[in-house]
Formats: structure tokens, C-alpha cells, sequence
């Protein structure tokens, strides 16, 4: 063999040192147990890999950075004792999700804060200032587990819970209990998919979330939020579904300014189910219930504390026995409302009001009922007053059937309201009382027209006697505007001929103010460009109008109705250069 030389044995000698570690990186970063001092888990170890339980001890914080992975393995779960602060943001959220090749819901378990973990702190704007906060994360796939009762869960904690996406968890999205003196808030998210109630809380605010698709099963309630003790503003929840309250469940809370549509339930409040609360300014559209109140039951669990029903915008919602638009039991108050285009198979399209319930200064317009049911527009049943309503154009499919606008089964007193103009019959009594029924308006001041509308004693001996003498000359100037009825139109070439027929009166004037939309229909209609100037177009007290200029597309129409004192009404049926339609529901706009 021959010798190494001198440079052959240098590089020998210096081989072990020039030599590369081939060995891959780590893909992820395994963590779990206890977590007993301060830590931050950055994105630079992203993604981190949940192998065991990970438990965030009593005073401890543990913070993550923006655009954090963090994936659970089966059953795992994060629980937080001491502080989690989980910040993302806009384009870098965090992300909570299962360690599974193809994730599927349930993979694994929750995060949770416990009561000793520390609530989150606000400055008096109402901006967060420390403690516990998921902000911009993402929380799927998780909700497995026999004690888990939310992806997110909180018991007796209150951390924020802000502009997440929390969604396909086999259990409720967001569940949060918080207490009375520190209530959690749950704000601005987009809670969807998953298998229980999108949001339950108990002693909290929720606020500016969307929320929908969420799914409970037969017996439980709640399908989009369910809330107990709390304040829920200013959300869109839309196509949930549960037993009870398919939007929206609401036991003593405050139910406010959202937008609740194509909710159902498989028994009462299609929309909204609400127990001893308040619920107002919210449009409830095109909901459904398999037995009463489509679009909001209201009632109480004593006769000392009831519901409030007030100031909301309800149309298009069913309901397969009573109440298509509003259910209402037990004494709660229905008030100043627009009820309109609801249907129930059995009765009461519009109102169905029972059990010592208050019904005043609402509009009931062009709802529906079976002509095997009662009250197309209202159903009053032993219940409390009935005062300064507007109720027209509301009908049934026969002309035969003895059904009124508004049916009656023993009421104390009807006054102030304005009935007429629904079909076939304006007021059909069924009890075998007599009902006071003085000062109404019937949009005639001929009593035998009067006394064609109203089937009662003078028809069937059985039935009560409606005592509608005297009776008023005008509509009441304290209810509603009554809406313009049977507006019809003919277009042509970019041009609208319309007529209504006038709200009928002995002495008061009212005008008129045609609205029309280029693009889209339903209110607000905000048309442009019609030779007699944008929608909308005040034609003082004519009952005909024509619109040129429209160009080719589709136009959408309606008409209101206002009166001496700048009332405005709600709107007439609503036509198009397609077909004659009703208006489904949105917020008046004058």
C-alpha cells in the first residue's frame, strides 16, 4: 500500500469537521403538561403540536403570537388557569385545530378558563386593556369529550372573545358562562357549522357576530345563540336551526337590533324564542317554526315577569299551527311592530295573542292564514288590550271561510285600532261574550258595510255580539298610518304606470310617496335616475303615478302613505317588471 502523503492525511484529519448534518429539522413543536411559568409560544416554532393536556397554571401567562398553529391530538385540550393571550391579527390569526391528516369535528377537546383565570379588563370606552383575550383565532374541529361543553368554555370566567372564526366543532362554537359583576364579551366573530349552539351564554354581551348554519338537536334550544342572563345586539343570524328558537333562545335578556332570517324549529320560535325578556328593533325575515311563533314566541315563566315584543320588523317567517309572525302568551306586550307577508297553516297568520297578553299600535298587513284556521292578521285569545292597531289587507284563500282579520275568544276590550280591507271578513268573533269593540275604524262610516265585515251574533246565535257603535269617522290619528293597498303597475319600455287605491277617509288627507330600487328589491329603496326625479318621489295626494326613465333592467316599486303630521306608513305590496310580489321585511326607511 502506498504511503498517505502529507495533504491526503490533513484532509483525513480534517474530514469529521467539514461534514454537514443531513438530519431533517423538526417539522413542529411537541408541548404539553403544565405550563408553571411564563412562556410565549412564537411563530418561529409554529406549529406546535398538543401531545398532552396543556394546563396554564394560577398566575402564569401564556401568550401566542400571531399566526401560531397550534393542533391538538385526540381528546387534547388547553386549559387555562392563570392568563392566555392570544392576539392575531387581520392577515396572521392563530389557529386552534386538530393534529388529524384529514380533520374531522370532535378531533379533539377545548380550550377552557376556569374561574381562577383572570378576567379580561376594559378602560371606560370599553377597550380592552389585559387579562385573557383571544383576538383574530381561529378555534375547529374540536368539541369531543363527555364533560366539554363548548370548543371554547368558559365557568365563571370572562375572557374577550373577539374577531374569531369559530367553526365544524361537534359541540356549541362558544360556550360562556361569566357572572353577573364581570360578563363576558363576545364580539364582532363568525360562529359556523357546528353541532349544538353556535353561542350559549349565561351573564354576558354578544355583540356584532355573525352566526349561522349551527345545528342543535330536537330537544334543546337555541340553534344560533342561546342566552340566559345576557345583552345580544347588533348580529346577522341566519339558517340555525334547534328545538326551540331556531335564531335566537332568550330567557331573561335582552334581545336587540339584529338581523334573524331563515332561522327554524322544530317547535315554537322560528326566529327568536323568548322567555321574560325584551325583545326589540330587530328584522325577523323568512324564519320558520314546526308548531307556533315563525318568526318570535314571547312569553313568561310566571305572571309577574313576561316578555316585551316591541319595535321590530317581522315578515315572510311560518309557522305550521299559530302565530306565523308573533307568538305571544302569558301577559307579555306586543307594541308598535310591523307584522308582515306571514303565513301559518293553522291560525293566526300575523299575531296570535293569548293569556292576558297587550296588543297595541302595531301594523298587520297582508299576512295569511288556512282556510280551516283563524285570524289572518290576529288572533286574540283571553287576552288584555287590543288598542290603537292598524289592521288591513290580511286574507285567507277562500272566499267562504268565516275568517276575519281579526278573530276574538273572549278579550277585554278593542278600541283605537284601525280594521279594514281584509278578507273576508275584517273581525269574526268566536267566544259567546259580548266584546266592547266602540271607537274603531272600519274605512267606511256606512254601518250596514260595517256590519257586513264583522261576523258575530247577527250571523250565529252561539257567538258574542261585537258592540262597534259608536265607531270612528277617520282612521285614528294615534295608530299606525295605514299602508297604500292593491297597487298594480304596467311597465313598458322603461316606464311604470301605477295606481292604488286611496286609504279611505271622511276628512283626513294623506299623500302619497312613490319608491322605487333599480337593482335589488325590499327597502330601503334607493332608485336613481327616473326622469321624475330618485326615489323617493312625493306625489302629494294623487293615487296614480307613472316612472319613466328606468332603463332595462328590472325596476321594484312601492308606495307609502303619510299623513298632516308626517306619519309615514309602512309599505304597499311591492311590484317589478317581472311579477306582482309581497315585501319580505327590512327596515322602514321614509
Amino acid at each position: 500500500m502506498r504511503p498517505l502523503t502529507a495533504l491526503a492525511l490533513l484532509l483525513v484529519l480534517l474530514l469529521p469537521a467539514l461534514s454537514v448534518d443531513v438530519r431533517a429539522a423538526p417539522t413542529h413543536t411537541d408541548v404539553g403538561g403544565p405550563i408553571i411559568s411564563d412562556t410565549t409560544w412564537t411563530q418561529a416554532a409554529s406549529p406546535y403540536a398538543v401531545t398532552s393536556n396543556v394546563q396554564v397554571m394560577t398566575g402564569v401567562t401564556l401568550t401566542i403570537e400571531p399566526g401560531v398553529v397550534v393542533k391538538f391530538n385526540t381528546d387534547k385540550l388547553l386549559q387555562v388557569d392563570g392568563t392566555l393571550v392570544a392576539q392575531g391579527s387581520a392577515d396572521s390569526a392563530i389557529t386552534f385545530t386538530s393534529n388529524q391528516a384529514s380533520p374531522q369535528p370532535g378531533d379533539w377537546g377545548n380550550i377552557e378558563f376556569t374561574d381562577s383565570s383572570v378576567d379580561a379588563t376594559f378602560d371606560g370606552d370599553g377597550n380592552y386593556t389585559g387579562g385573557s383575550i383571544l383576538w383574530y383565532c381561529t378555534v375547529e374541529y374540536g368539541g369531543s369529550g363527555d364533560t366539554v361543553r363548548g370548543a371554547i368554555e368558559t365557568n365563571d370566567a370572562s375572557p374577550l372573545i373577539d374577531r374569531c372564526i369559530v367553526r365544524n366543532n361537534s359541540h356549541t362554537g362558544i360556550y360562556g358562562e361569566g357572572t353577573d359583576g364581570a360578563p363576558i364579551v363576545i364580539s364582532d366573530c363568525v360562529v359556523s357549522g357546528n353541532s349544538a349552539n353556535g353561542i350559549h351564554v349565561n351573564y354576558g354581551t354578544v355583540t356584532g357576530n355573525s352566526v349561522s348554519g349551527n345545528s342543535t338537536t330536537f330537544v334543546y334550544s337555541g340553534g344560533g345563540i342561546c342566552a340566559d342572563n345576557s345583552t345580544v345586539t347588533g348580529n346577522v343570524v341566519n339558517s340555525n336551526s334547534a328545538g326551540e328558537g331556531g335564531g335566537i333562545y332568550a330567557d331573561n335578556s335582552t334581545v336587540a337590533s339584529n338581523i334573524i332570517s331563515g332561522n327554524s324549529s322544530n317547535w315554537d320560535g322560528g326566529g327568536i324564542y323568548a322567555l321574560v325578556s325584551m325583545v326589540t328593533r330587530n328584522v325577523v325575515s323568512g324564519n320558520s317554526a314546526g308548531w307556533s311563533g315563525g318568526g318570535i314566541s314571547a312569553g313568561a315563566n310566571s305572571w309577574t315577569y313576561a316578555s316585551m315584543v316591541t319595535g321590530n320588523f317581522v315578515s315572510g317567517n311560518s309557522a305550521v299551527y299559530n302565530g306565523g309572525g308573533i307568538l305571544a302568551n302569558y301577559g307579555s306586550t306586543v307594541t308598535d311592530n310591523v307584522v308582515s307577508s306571514n303565513s301559518a297553516d293553522q291560525d293566526c297568520g300575523g299575531i296570535s295573542a293569548s293569556w292576558y297578553t297587550t296588543v297595541m299600535s302595531n301594523t298587520v298587513t297582508a299576512n295569511s292564514v288556512s282556510p280551516t284556521g283563524h285570524g289572518s292578521g290576529v288572533c286574540l285569545a283571553d287576552s288584555g288590550d287590543f288598542f290603537y292597531n292598524t289592521i288591513v289587507g290580511n286574507t285567507t284563500a277562500s272566499p267562504t271561510a268565516i275568517i276575519g282579520g281579526v278573530s276574538i275568544f273572549r278579550i277585554s276590550q278593542a278600541h283605537y285600532n284601525n280594521l279594514y280591507g281584509n278578507f273576508p271578513y275584517d273581525v269574526v268573533v268566536l267566544s259567546s261574550d259580548d266584546i266592547s269593540g266602540t271607537n274603531n275604524y272600519w274605512g267606511t262610516v256606512a254601518t250596514v258595510d260595517i256590519l257586513a265585515h264583522v261576523y258575530d251574533w247577527y250571523d250565529d246565535s252561539s257567538r258574542g255580539r261585537l258592540l262597534y257603535i259608536p265607531y270612528l269617522q277617520d282612521p285614528d290619528p294615534n295608530a299606525p298610518v295605514p299602508p297604500p293597498q292593491n297597487l298594480q303597475a304596467s311597465f313598458t319600455d322603461g316606464s311604470a304606470d301605477l295606481s292604488w287605491d286611496a286609504i279611505p277617509s271622511t276628512t283626513t288627507g294623506y299623500g302619497y310617496k312613490v319608491c322605487y330600487d333599480n337593482d335589488a328589491p325590499s327597502p330601503p329603496y334607493d332608485g336613481t335616475g327616473a326622469a321624475q326625479g330618485d326615489s323617493l318621489i312625493d306625489v302629494g295626494n294623487a293615487t296614480n303615478h307613472t316612472l319613466s326613465g328606468l332603463g332595462s333592467g328590472t325596476c321594484y316599486v312601492a308606495v307609502i302613505a303619510y299623513d298632516t303630521l308626517g306619519r309615514g306608513s309602512w309599505y304597499s305590496n311591492e311590484v317589478n317588471s317581472l311579477r306582482r310580489v309581497f315585501l319580505p321585511l327590512v327596515l322602514r326607511s321614509h
